[in-house]
């Protein structure tokens, strides 16, 4: 059986490229498609949508305006606001790789998820609320393994949280439970893969950048219950994780999703897998961020 189709709003340039894509589920307006594809496409020209016309000498139809209307599913093309082809080229940037979380470890016996489970006790997406705490994980909004440019982006700066160095990942404050929040387990591998985002300048609202998230788009995060701001969650991270979703799910024709199933999980000996670019990046990755409460603590003294 088929996978589902993953868009179903695609824009292309003159000569056939993909610009851009997502799937539709009825709430993505005009004004917020725009906003993505700036951070998408590199032009010096003014640019505007048009509906796609294969049978048009020009290729298009009608101009769209890029207002509060919802984006119609189908196929539309980017050119000049008088209709003539754009030169564009996408922007170079690619979704910073994350990895899944491993709990049974004993890197992974930290403050954040125990102080995570006393603030939330449900998961934040849906509301739902558990017997045991097994169907639930703490996700990081922005991954610990890419600390560095977490620091680099000044990011540790915004951390208002109070709690002691050792509860907070160290001077770094990335285990900090402003960039926590509790979600269900079969959730969890979809937000690390950027499927879906929180939008904080959209009421919460989640939202799915691919097919098959009906069951979690439109939802609102579940915030209400953290009146202290010094621990609730914030919205700057938010927006970093929705950029890394629409860098990795709509620029060009999306970006492949890593199957850790055909890799065989962490067998080393398919170099065919592990030997590649990506291979290393992400094992380096995984060693980094399974070491990161070690080297914390040591750090700490």
């Amino acid at each position: 059986m088929s996978l589902l189709p993953r868009r179903n709003v695609i824009l292309q340039d003159f000569d056939g490229n993909v610009i851009a894509g997502f799937w539709q589920y009825g709430s993505v307006s005009w004004t917020t498609f725009s906003l993505w594809l700036n951070s998408l496409i590199q032009t010096e020209q003014h640019w505007a949508v048009f509906d796609f016309d294969e049978n048009s000498p020009n290729r298009h139809g009608g101009q769209r305006s890029l207002d509060s209307e919802i984006v119609p599913p189908g196929d539309y093309i980017l050119l000049r606001e008088d209709g003539s082809p754009l030169p564009v080229t996408l922007t170079e940037e690619r979704a910073r790789i994350r990895q899944p979380t491993h709990s049974d470890t004993p890197a992974r016996r930290e403050h954040y998820r125990n102080r995570t489970r006393e603030r939330d006790g449900k998961c934040l997406i849906t509301g739902q609320r558990f017997a045991t705490w097994s169907p639930l994980r703490a996700a990081h909004i922005f991954p610990r393994a890419h600390v560095h440019e977490w620091v680099r982006k000044q990011f540790h700066h915004l951390i208002t949280d109070t709690a002691p160095a050792s509860d907070v990942g160290g001077d770094s404050k990335i285990d900090s439970v402003q960039n926590v929040f509790m979600l269900r387990s079969d959730l969890h591998d979809m937000w690390d893969n950027y499927e879906f985002g929180v939008n904080p300048d959209d009421n919460y609202r989640i939202t799915g950048f691919i097919n098959g998230l009906d069951h979690v788009h439109g939802l609102t995060l579940h915030l209400d219950h953290i009146v202290d701001p010094t621990i609730r969650p914030l919205d700057e991270l938010f927006r970093d994780h929705i950029l890394q979703g629409v860098l990795k799910h709509m620029k060009g024709a999306g970006e492949p999703t890593w199957d850790y199933e055909d890799a065989g999980g962490f067998d080393l000996s398919r170099q065919e897998i592990w030997g590649s670019v990506e291979g290393k990046e992400r094992l380096e990755l995984e060693i980094f961020d399974r070491l990161f409460g070690h080297q914390v603590a040591e750090d700490l003294g």
